[in-house]
């Protein structure tokens, strides 16, 4: 019986509770160690995102030596998409008396009071494995977070450049076949037959921009402080625009975060629906404005005095 949260240990092709050190411990380096916040349910929609790395090959827990906490981390991050739904409210001065008042947002759309949903973790993996390792405790985990798909549930890695070719080669011998493909816009978006995340500077760049706005819009509950502190760290990379690690810290877990938001949302696809309100302009009547015959004005006038209070 698994208490959640809970830390695991990840032996194989299953999962056992980790005893051999407390909280404390654990807390201060996590690596190598499943942290899981709630069970896989059936009918929900859960996508897993993948950073992987050259790593540290046959790491494990207990080989830790001084120093190899400075290697980068292969991370996973699995989140349930959309699985929490939040009435949205407003604070008012209340007319009546002292105090405010608490007042739902209504949708101008629905007429319906607004609802917020945002994408929920649920499990986390972090070590500096290499990229063959990290795969096979992909595959373990998206079995067993499979949600509402057949077998297991979406997977959105890094797969090009770098070391990402060795986890799609693992993945693919192992029989995991939910993985997500590059898309691209030209007339339209498109999925291709490229499979995983092709990181670029203008597709990492895309990447921070609406993952910002989805953080900032609180649409993502994280319950991990050490994704948490990942976000909190990074700093703007100036020339390339993106956030990265600062420096002594990492940013593989937001990585692997921003593409879970990436995969989840479709946003290749979706256009993003903003709050603005839509107003009907007034269309202007030019048959009874338009000059007589003893009112010709030339071109040149005409546009002098439709533009002087242009720049007032």
């Amino acid at each position: 019986m698994i208490d959640y949260p809970s830390v695991l240990h990840v032996a194989g092709n299953s999962i056992e509770i980790y005893t051999a050190e407390d909280w404390e411990q654990i807390e201060r380096d996590p690596r190598g160690l499943l942290l899981m916040y709630e069970p896989p349910m059936k009918r929900a929609k859960y996508v897993m995102g993948l950073d992987p790395t050259e790593g540290i090959t046959g790491w494990n827990r207990g080989s830790r030596v001084a120093g190899d906490e400075k290697t980068d981390n292969g991370a996973i991050e699995i989140f349930r998409i959309d699985g929490a739904k939040e009435l949205v409210w407003e604070t008012k001065p209340n007319p009546a008396g002292p105090g405010n008042l608490k007042l739902p947002v209504i949708d101008p759309i629905t007429k319906q009071q607004k609802v917020l949903y945002r994408d929920v973790q649920v499990a986390e993996f972090a070590a500096p494995c290499d990229a063959v390792e990290i795969a096979r405790v992909a595959n373990v985990l998206g079995r067993i977070y499979a949600g509402d798909e057949d077998d297991q549930c979406e997977l959105i890695w890094e797969a090009w450049p770098g070391p990402g070719i060795l986890s799609t080669q693992e993945l693919l011998r192992l029989g995991y076949g939910n993985l997500w493909h590059w898309e691209y816009i030209d007339s339209v978006a498109e999925e291709t037959n490229r499979m995983g995340w092709r990181s670029t500077r203008e597709s990492q760049k895309l990447l921070w921009y609406r993952s910002r706005r989805h953080l900032m819009n609180r649409q993502a509950l994280i319950r991990s402080t050490f994704l948490k502190d990942e976000y909190a760290n990074a700093e703007i990379d100036v020339e390339k625009m993106r956030a990265r690690a600062a420096y002594g810290y990492h940013d593989d877990r937001f990585q692997a975060a921003n593409m879970v938001f990436w995969a989840g949302h479709k946003w290749t696809y979706d256009v993003e629906r903003t709050d603005e309100q839509v107003t009907t302009a007034v269309v202007t009547d030019y048959q009874r404005v338009a000059p007589g015959l003893d009112d010709y004005t030339s071109f040149s006038d005409w546009k002098a005095k439709a533009t002087e209070d242009w720049f007032d």
